[in-house]
């Protein structure tokens, strides 16, 4: 924070606090979820179709703004806006690897700029710093692939299927079951047992289908609020709070 940091630790924090927030967006936009932040059934922000805009066919799809994200129009975007520079897009497309990999490049490129910084003097850390500043990329790596290894070694279908049916039996003959013993009571009490079971199913396909991708997007991970949500604290609420670190409690040392 620039508090109590030199400007040249200053930038380098800056330039992998940059990195690492869009290793997280690319992430995320080379992930097939159903809530992208596009809610406008394919209307660009000005109020003019996407038809009309400079993105290829191929990549216009209805409510879809990943692949446009990680598109060579997307990268130049993201140049405009500050957010990649011109060496770095050519470098991502120069590597060879498909877009979905890009974050996992930002991610890479982040340790090494880090790692650069100790060796040059710039970043300042003591007795283990570097060991667990490498642990926790490597930890952040290993979440992002377990993510797609959750949503892909699913339960098996014929399972979800069984419990389908046998939810749908028990509510169709529940009220035949309860009438002989609670006579008219059995009517309120269905509709409560309809109500509880129906829901808990309802919930549990949404368990099995968290991003909501295969037609239960009731209850799912909002992926563009939690992009957002990580984003700002990454990028506003620490970096401001160490700006505003009173003058009397600032360290003599730098980062």
């Amino acid at each position: 924070a620039t508090g109590y940091c030199n400007q040249g630790a200053e930038d380098l924090v800056m330039k992998c606090a940059r990195l690492i927030k869009l290793s997280h967006t690319f992430f995320w936009a080379a992930t097939p979820t159903c809530s992208n932040g596009v809610g406008d059934g394919g209307v660009g922000d000005d109020g003019h179709d996407e038809d009309e805009s400079d993105v290829p066919a191929e990549l216009r799809r209805e409510d879809s703004i990943g692949p446009v994200l990680l598109s060579p129009q997307g990268l130049l975007a993201l140049e405009r806006a500050g957010e990649l520079t011109r060496e770095e897009i050519k470098a991502l497309v120069n590597s060879g690897l498909p877009p979905s990999q890009y974050g996992y490049v930002l991610l890479e490129w982040v340790g090494l700029h880090a790692m650069n910084g100790l060796e040059a003097g710039t970043l300042r850390g003591g007795p283990g710093f570097e060991e667990n500043l490498l642990r926790n990329i490597c930890s952040l790596r290993a979440e992002y692939f377990s993510i797609g290894d959750i949503t892909s070694g699913r339960m098996p279908l014929a399972y979800v299927q069984l419990v389908q049916v046998l939810v749908d039996s028990l509510v169709v003959l529940a009220p035949f079951a309860l009438y002989p013993d609670l006579g008219s009571m059995s009517i309120p009490l269905t509709g409560l047992l309809t109500l509880f079971y129906k829901g808990l199913l309802e919930l549990s396909k949404s368990f099995l289908d968290p991003f909501g991708n295969e037609g239960h997007p009731g209850q799912n991970i909002r992926v563009d609020v939690l992009v957002s949500e990580l984003n700002f604290g990454a990028g506003s609420r620490w970096v401001r709070a160490g700006e505003v670190l009173p003058s009397d409690t600032q360290p003599s040392v730098k980062c």
